[in-house]
């Protein structure tokens, strides 16, 4: 799944820890769970708005969840952004215990000064955790044609700034690379795409306020 993989990009492969601030990793993983919706055409994205076209249950159970928010304030006029603070909240964890339900990770509780201050979802293989971001990596680096769902998680690693670290060392024409073929996503997800990269911009700007 989409937001698995990207949940895995914005996590270290070993010890879990997330590679971005805690709001960056949040409004990530909200847009992940939005891609999964539009690539399988529950939703679209158009004129700063998310629109339910099929309220027919996902396969996924998580997806299921997300459209059942969606579908349950579709009289409300919410913009993206407001989604995408509202989905947040919940989305790592949710996507974190979609991970644990499938044998991916496990819980680790985070201690200082002797209390628990959070909770840290461990890859159980750490080759497992890092394929989805060094697969991708390898192929922008040799330019190669990426698959529609590889360009979403390209897309979401340019939006949220983890393309730094995917595309560690590399010369600028890759990222020049990586830029033109997430230009190439379909209408809906480059809006996505562009509320995410501000949305996070905005928290950022907040953090160091």
């Amino acid at each position: 799944m989409l937001a698995d993989d990207f949940f895995r990009l914005a996590h270290d492969d070993v010890t879990g820890r997330p590679r971005l601030r805690p709001k960056a990793v949040g409004i990530g993983c909200a847009a992940a769970l939005l891609t999964e919706l539009v690539n399988t055409r529950h939703i679209t994205v158009a004129d700063n708005r998310v629109t339910v076209v099929n309220k027919q249950p996902p396969a996924d159970s998580l997806a299921h969840v997300v459209l059942d928010q969606l579908i349950a304030e579709a009289g409300r006029e919410h913009n993206v952004r407001t989604w995408l603070a509202f989905l947040a909240g919940q989305a790592p964890e949710q996507v974190a215990h979609r991970l644990l339900r499938a044998g991916h990770v496990r819980m680790e509780a985070v201690r200082r000064l002797g209390r628990q201050t959070g909770v840290l979802y461990v890859p159980l293989d750490m080759n497992v955790a890092a394929r989805p971001w060094a697969l991708l990596s390898h192929s922008l680096r040799r330019h190669d044609p990426l698959d529609y769902e590889s360009l979403c998680l390209a897309g979401l690693a340019l939006a949220t700034g983890l393309d730094a670290f995917l595309l560690d060392g590399a010369p600028a024409a890759t990222f020049d690379y990586l830029r033109q073929a997430v230009g190439t996503l379909c209408p809906p997800m480059r809006e996505l795409l562009f509320h995410t990269h501000a949305a996070i911009g905005d928290a950022v700007l907040a953090h160091r306020t």
